[in-house]
């Protein structure tokens, strides 16, 4: 089975709130630093093979407070693989414990104009890599839709 892709991210003294703890909208900063990681490890991503993404759907549930001083270690895998959307869950831990858990949807779009593209069969097999089994599903026929709930125009 797959592993994971596992990042550690640090937690800035400036992302704490008055309550002591890395506030929420700082969460979701350092969970974007480790999908920025992840994406990193993308072949092709140095001679202009991938294009961008955009974050369609945002779904986080804290488990417990996020502190300064203590590294998180943030667990990706992919969840489902769309037409031109894919869905990436993470599990963040600070020590042995969860922090925060949920999933990201994220849209492929042509850079020119933003508009949602289909994923390439090259980033098919990529995001596959971090898919575990029991999700693993084929590419969608072509004449079946992306179910992503959005239409991206800029």
């Amino acid at each position: 089975m797959p592993e994971p892709y596992r990042a550690r991210i640090s937690p800035r003294w400036s992302d704490q709130d008055l309550n002591g703890h890395v506030n929420h909208a700082a969460v979701v900063t350092l969970l974007e630093e480790s999908r920025i990681q992840w994406r990193s490890t993308m072949p092709g991503l140095g001679t202009g093979g991938a294009t961008p993404t955009v974050v369609a759907a945002l779904e986080l549930n804290y488990r417990r407070p996020v502190v300064h001083g203590q590294d998180l270690t943030v667990e990706l895998t992919v969840s489902r693989i769309g037409t031109s959307s894919f869905t990436l869950e993470c599990a963040a831990t600070q020590g042995a414990d969860v922090a925060v858990d949920g999933r990201t949807v994220l849209v492929s779009v042509w850079p020119e104009t933003g508009t949602a593209r289909p994923l390439t069969e090259q980033e098919r097999r990529w995001l596959a890599e971090f898919q575990p089994r029991q999700c693993r599903t084929e590419a969608p026929a072509p004449q079946i839709s992306d179910p992503t709930p959005m239409e991206l125009t800029l």
